[in-house]
C-alpha cells in the first residue's frame, strides 16, 4: 500500500485545534506535542475504559511500550510519532513491518512531523490499512453520535446520517419525449433513497438503463456474426445536421397533488459512492430511463431523446417538471425535500449519460462524475469505417444493446401491448446503424456529445483507464479536450481497465469527491482544489502524479496513401 493523498485540505493550527476539540479530542495549542499526542491516542481507544491497558499493548519503539513512553520524560519524536501512527492506522509491528522508518518511507507516508496539532488533524484524514480514513473509522465506532445533521471535518462531511431510517420512495417523472409514439409523454421510474430530515438536501443521480433489469436472452439472439469480407467503398460526402437537444417547456399543472409518495421499495442495486454520500446527507437517486422496466417509451440508445428523459428528473428536482405517484397519472408530487443541486455518478453507460447530461447545460446539475463514459457512440462501435466490438463483447452493436436494455418487455402486459411496434422500431434502428458500410452518419451524429461540449456548465470529473478496451480512452480524451479551458474540469487517469475507482486503496478518490461535493452541492467554502489531471504512473506501483493537462498539442498529421 502507498499513500496518495489528494483530498486533505491544509489548515491553520487554530482550525486544527478547533476541529479536533469539536470531535472530543482534548488537545490544546498551549499543551506540549507529547501531551496532545497522548490525549489523542487515548481518545482513539473508544472501546476501553482503562486506556492504560491498551497503551501497554502498543509500542513506542522496539524496547518501550507506549504507556511507559507516555509516563517517561522522553520527548515525542518523528520516529515515535510514525510508529504509533502506523498502529493507529491498523498496521501491526513485526507482522506488517519491522523497520517503521523504512516502511513509512516506502509507503510515502503523507505527514511531515513537526509536533503540531496539524499532524494529528492530518492523521485523522489519512487512510487506514482497511481503506477507510481514520476519522471515518472512528465515526463508525461512535466517536460522535448519529445526528441527521451535517458535521464537517477538514472540509468534508462525516457519516452522521441514519441510513436505517431512510425514505425509500418511487415517483414517475414526466419527460418531454414520446418515444413509443402512443400520444402520451413518457414517464420514467425514479427510485429515491433520502435521509429523514426536515431540511432540503442535494442529490446524487445515477442514470442507468440497467437499474431495473436487462433482457439478455433477447440481446443474445440478435448478436451479430463476426465473420465477413471487408467492403471496398468509394469516397463520398456525408450530410449532417445538428440534433435538437432543447426540450419544450413542461406542463406544470398539478393533478390532485399529494405530498407523500404512494410507492415504496425494500431493496435496489446501489453504487458505493452514492452509499458513501447517503450516510453523509446526500440523497441517492436511480433512474433507468425510457424503455425500461416500469417506465414507458422505447429504448433510444444514446440519442438526446433518452438524455432529455433523464434531464427531466433534474428538472423535477428543481420544480420545472411534473412527477406522478404512479403511472396512472392520478396524483402529482413535488420534490419538496430537494435543494435542487445534483451530481451525476456511474461508470460505462452510466458515465456516458453523465457526459450527455452535462451537455444539456441543465440548471441544478452542479457536478458530473463521469467514469469510463462514452463521448461519441460512433467511437464505441466503429472506427474509421470499420466495425468494432467493445472489449469482451464480440458481436455486440447498438441494436443488441438496445435489446439488452429494453427491459420494459420483461413485463408481460407491456410486451403484449407494445412488442409489435417495438420490433418495427428495432428493425429501423438495425438498418440505421449500417453495419455494411460503417460510415459516420446522422444516426451516429445524433449520439455524439462532443459537439455540444461548449454548453457544459457543471464541474466535470472524469475517470478512465489506459487499459480500458470496452470504452476506449479516445472517448475521455476527446471530451476532455473539447471542454473549454475555462471550465472546472478534472481527470483521474489510471492504468486499470473498465473499472470503478471508488474503493481503490492507493488513492483517496471518494474523499476527494466528498470535498468537491461539499463545495458544489452544499456551498461549503472549504478551500479545496482538485488538480486538473491526476495520473497513475505506470513506472512505479501505486504511484499517482499531478499533470497540468491531458494530451498534447504537438502532434503530426500523416496522410495515408500519399507518397512523401
Amino acid at each position: 500500500m502507498k499513500f496518495n493523498q489528494f483530498s486533505y485540505i491544509p489548515v491553520s493550527p487554530e482550525i486544527a485545534c478547533q476541529e479536533l476539540r469539536s470531535l472530543g479530542f482534548e488537545v490544546s495549542l498551549d499543551a506540549s506535542a507529547k501531551a496532545n499526542f497522548e490525549a489523542f491516542v487515548r481518545k482513539h481507544f473508544l472501546f476501553f475504559e482503562d486506556t492504560d491497558l491498551a497503551l501497554k499493548n502498543w509500542i513506542a519503539d522496539t524496547e518501550t511500550d507506549l504507556l511507559t513512553f507516555f509516563q517517561s520524560d522522553r520527548p515525542l519524536t518523528a520516529d515515535v510519532f510514525g510508529l504509533v501512527a502506523l498502529q493507529m492506522l491498523g498496521f501491526v509491528p513485526n507482522v506488517d513491518f519491522t523497520d517503521s522508518v523504512a516502511f513509512l518511507e516506502e509507503m510515502a507516508f503523507p505527514i511531515t512531523f513537526d509536533g503540531s496539532l496539524n499532524n494529528l488533524h492530518q492523521l485523522l484524514a489519512t487512510r487506514t490499512q482497511s481503506g477507510n480514513t481514520l476519522i471515518d473509522q472512528l465515526v463508525a465506532q461512535d466517536l460522535i453520535p448519529v445526528s441527521n445533521n451535517y458535521v464537517f471535518f477538514n472540509g468534508k462531511i462525516l457519516a452522521t446520517f441514519d441510513t436505517n431510517q431512510l425514505h425509500r420512495e418511487v415517483v414517475y417523472v414526466e419527460t418531454p419525449v414520446d418515444t413509443d409514439k402512443d400520444g402520451q409523454l413518457d414517464l420514467v421510474k425514479v427510485t429515491i433513497l433520502r435521509p429523514d430530515v426536515d431540511f432540503p438536501v442535494p442529490a446524487m443521480m445515477t442514470a442507468s438503463p440497467y437499474q431495473q433489469g436487462t433482457n439478455e436472452p433477447a440481446s443474445d439472439k440478435l448478436t451479430h456474426k463476426m465473420e465477413g469480407d471487408l467492403l471496398v467503398k468509394p469516397t463520398g460526402e456525408i450530410s449532417l445536421s445538428q440534433p435538437e437537444i432543447e426540450a419544450p417547456e413542461a406542463d406544470l399543472t398539478p393533478i390532485n397533488p399529494v405530498t407523500k409518495a404512494q410507492e415504496r421499495f425494500a431493496h435496489t442495486d446501489t453504487y458505493t459512492l452514492n452509499d458513501y454520500m447517503l450516510a453523509r446527507g446526500v440523497a441517492s437517486i436511480y433512474v433507468s430511463g425510457v424503455g425500461t422496466f416500469n417506465s414507458e417509451g422505447f429504448m433510444t440508445s444514446g440519442d438526446y431523446q433518452q438524455v432529455l428523459a433523464y434531464k427531466a428528473v433534474i428538472d423535477w428536482l428543481n420544480g420545472r417538471a411534473r412527477a406522478f405517484t404512479s403511472r396512472s397519472r392520478q396524483h402529482t408530487i413535488t420534490a419538496d425535500w430537494a435543494s435542487g443541486k445534483v451530481t451525476t455518478t456511474g461508470l460505462s453507460y452510466l458515465g456516458t449519460m453523465s457526459n450527455a447530461l452535462a451537455t444539456t447545460g441543465v440548471d441544478g446539475l452542479e457536478m458530473v462524475i463521469a467514469e469510463a463514459g462514452i463521448s461519441s457512440w460512433y467511437d464505441y462501435y466503429r472506427e474509421n469505417g470499420l466495425l468494432v466490438s467493445p472489449g469482451g463483447y464480440p458481436g455486440e452493436d447498438l441494436d443488441t444493446l438496445t435489446e439488452f436494455t429494453y427491459s420494459r418487455a420483461l413485463l408481460a402486459g407491456e410486451y403484449l401491448r407494445h412488442q409489435k411496434e417495438y420490433e418495427a422500431y428495432l428493425k429501423e434502428l438495425s438498418t440505421a446503424i449500417d453495419r455494411k458500410h460503417g460510415d459516420y452518419s446522422q444516426f451516429w451524429h445524433d449520439r455524439n456529445y462532443v459537439q455540444f461540449a461548449d454548453r457544459v456548465k457543471a464541474t466535470v470529473v472524469f475517470t478512465h483507464g489506459s487499459q480500458d478496451w470496452n470504452v476506449k480512452p479516445i472517448n475521455v480524451y476527446q471530451m476532455f479536450r473539447a471542454l473549454p479551458d475555462s471550465l472546472d474540469k478534472h481527470l483521474f487517469f489510471h492504468n486499470g481497465a473498465h473499472v470503478y475507482m471508488n474503493a481503490w486503496q492507493s488513492i483517496d478518490f471518494r474523499e476527494s469527491m466528498n470535498a468537491l461535493i461539499c463545495q458544489k452541492l452544499l456551498g461549503l467554502e472549504n478551500g479545496y482544489t482538485l488538480p486538473t489531471v491526476i495520473w497513475q504512473n505506470n513506472q512505479s506501483e501505486q504511484t499517482w502524479e499531478v499533470l497540468d493537462n491531458f494530451g498534447h498539442d504537438n502532434g503530426k498529421n500523416i496522410p495515408l496513401g500519399e507518397a512523401e
